[in-house]
């Protein structure tokens, strides 16, 4: 498909809404699936709903520990820890997603006790708020599985980021335009994959195409021939299990967790809680779980763990 094709298309799906979901939705606590969520957004929350997260501190139970932030903790990772937390412990989880303004806002109106983020606390909205490391994610290149290379170099990825590049041509492939797919995912903060690729300048290639969600990125990527972006694995797994994106391996490592854990590939990013008032009874014992055996097998089925000793949580715990 042309690029003239393509963007009229895509005109015609902003009208519509990408995928089957309204654009511009919102979040709410308690969304009945992933997809419908994440087509909420992600880091940055635009216009924060405080009544939502009043909601969700009406909703705790006494004594239950409670999480708001980044989706790619709460779809990645802590709604299924919740789930076996609960089971095996007889305490209480309670996870919420939304964006990272979402979580630093509910820790400071107190209706939550942790608050995720996507990118790294020094220099966001959290700075000076106590904070733990309890994953990493891991970001994949994705296309359309009609595109027919296997891997990308990172200074090609730049260049495709800058518009340097606008064909697979120039990359090895058949010789058609390259749809470049975004997301000005957090664009007042430090962002890891912005910063890999554009030096953390918001400098997308005037060729690509912006969207607002992670959902419209993966979804555009397997509907058009010769599409490309950059995404979190946890929301790319099920489309490439499903045939419906093809995965590039970046300077010739293979997108696997086993890589990505040894250090070997290159586009990660960090996933961290900060911490409201620390509640001992109900924090330790959360931790301890996270970072035991258990957790790290459920973190790691679509997220890199992260040790308690990598961390510091034993040393923060006692500093408390």
């Amino acid at each position: 498909m042309q690029r003239r094709d393509f963007l009229k298309t895509f005109g015609a799906l902003l009208g519509l809404g990408v995928g089957g979901y309204a654009l511009g939705a919102s979040l709410r606590p308690g969304a009945p699936d992933w997809r419908a969520a994440l087509d909420s957004g992600g880091c940055v929350t635009p216009g924060t709903d405080l009544s939502a997260l009043r909601r969700v501190a009406a909703q705790r139970a006494s004594g239950a520990l409670a999480y708001q932030g980044t989706h790619i903790l709460t779809y990645g990772a802590f709604r299924e820890l919740s789930t076996h937390y609960s089971r095996d412990t007889g305490a209480e989880f309670i996870v919420h997603g939304g964006g990272c303004d979402d979580g630093i806002a509910a820790l400071r109106l107190r209706s939550a006790d942790l608050g995720g983020l996507c990118c790294p606390v020094e220099g966001s909205r959290a700075e000076g708020m106590r904070w733990l490391s309890v994953a990493k994610d891991m970001k994949v290149v994705i296309t359309h599985p009609s595109v027919d290379i296997p891997d990308v170099s990172l200074d090609a990825l730049r260049d495709l980021a800058r518009g340097r590049v606008s064909r697979w041509g120039e990359l090895g492939g058949e010789d058609r335009a390259i749809a470049l797919i975004y997301r000005e995912h957090c664009p007042d903060l430090f962002e890891p994959v912005r910063d890999i690729l554009l030096a953390n300048r918001p400098d997308w290639s005037p060729r690509g195409i912006s969207v607002d969600t992670d959902q419209q990125l993966v979804d555009l990527v397997a509907r058009f021939p010769g599409a490309v972006c950059v995404v979190s694995w946890v929301f790319a797994e099920p489309l490439v299990a499903q045939g419906r994106v093809r995965l590039l391996s970046v300077d010739g490592v293979s997108p696997t967790l086993e890589e990505a854990a040894a250090g070997r590939y290159p586009l990660m990013g960090p996933l961290n809680v900060v911490l409201g008032e620390w509640r001992a009874e109900v924090m330790e014992p959360f931790f301890d779980y996270l970072y035991g055996p258990r957790g790290r097998e459920v973190v790691g089925r679509l997220l890199v763990p992260v040790s308690a000793e990598e961390a510091g949580y034993r040393a923060a715990a006692r500093s408390i």
